[in-house]
């Protein structure tokens, strides 16, 4: 066990250059350019729609809505496909370096000289599809959270002339 963290520390410098080399085909230190889709898609598909939503609550609640929708929608976008799909990506490219190091790759306990019990034989895929159902499981959640949070901080408004209808069901 004290092994695998020597590995892990002395191998995270490799792993941090390869996230950072990530999306670029041609490995030619454009990591940049990650960090650039991000934030083009950032401001005008999600911090844009979201600022509108803002600005025109209660004033316009149509446009409100729908600008909220609009920056939820990103938000969901990048939670529920992008971020998953580029962890699937990234481990799957880059097994030589994660693999037995980062991840490991079996577990496996000693018992005496020579005689080895094998409890997981794909401990790193069994990883990595555990971290993608996680994040997905945690986005769900968070993304329940999220929506009660600002249905109770930002209540539907009537109109200056529409009264609340009586809800008194049957009579």
């Amino acid at each position: 066990m004290l092994q695998w963290f020597g590995e892990f520390f002395a191998t995270l410098p490799d792993a941090l250059h390869a996230l950072w080399l990530f999306g670029d085909p041609e490995n030619r230190g454009r990591g940049w350019y990650g960090v650039f889709v991000l934030v083009l898609w950032a401001i005008p598909f999600t911090a844009l729609p979201l600022y509108i939503a803002k600005i025109t609550y209660g004033k316009r609640e149509w446009v409100s809505a729908t600008m909220g929708i609009m920056g939820a929608s990103s938000i969901l976008w990048w939670v529920f496909g992008i971020i998953p799909s580029a962890w699937m990506f990234f481990t799957s490219s880059e097994v030589d370096i994660l693999e037995h190091s980062i991840i490991p790759s079996s577990a496996t306990i000693e018992v005496r000289e020579g005689y080895v019990i094998e409890i997981a034989t794909d401990l790193y895929n069994v990883i990595v599809d555990s971290v993608s159902a996680v994040m997905m499981i945690a986005g769900i959640v968070l993304g329940c959270w999220a929506a009660l949070r600002i249905q109770k901080t930002l209540p539907k408004q009537l109109a200056a002339d529409e009264t609340k209808p009586d809800a008194g069901g049957y009579r």
